[in-house]
């Protein structure tokens, strides 16, 4: 399964804090400030959709209030196969020693 950067990101976050759920305001670290500041609107949209997107794909659990048009997510928690793909991302960031 491909995931993008923020999707990435957002698996390693999660996996790594020690309250297990995480607040979507969590993720703006992402991006930077400068960026933050000029595309708020924009950034905070592609956040939701690769939230829906990693939920559909039953990597997190999300809690909050839906309408009949939308969701309105508060927080999110990792299942099970989110953990396994966090582990395997952590995994491959991390360097091999060379042997001699």
């Amino acid at each position: 399964m491909r995931l993008s950067g923020l999707q990435k990101y957002i698996l390693n976050q999660c996996y790594l804090s020690r309250n297990k759920a995480k607040t979507r305001a969590d993720f703006y670290n992402f991006y930077s400030k400068k960026e933050l500041e000029e595309n708020k609107r924009n950034i905070a949209d592609v956040i939701h959709r690769s939230l829906e997107s990693m939920i559909m794909k039953d990597l997190l659990i999300a809690y909050g209030k839906k309408t009949s048009q939308k969701w309105f997510i508060q927080k999110v928690v990792l299942t099970g196969q989110g953990k396994r793909m966090a582990k395997e991302i952590i995994k491959k960031k991390q360097r091999r020693l060379p042997i001699k």
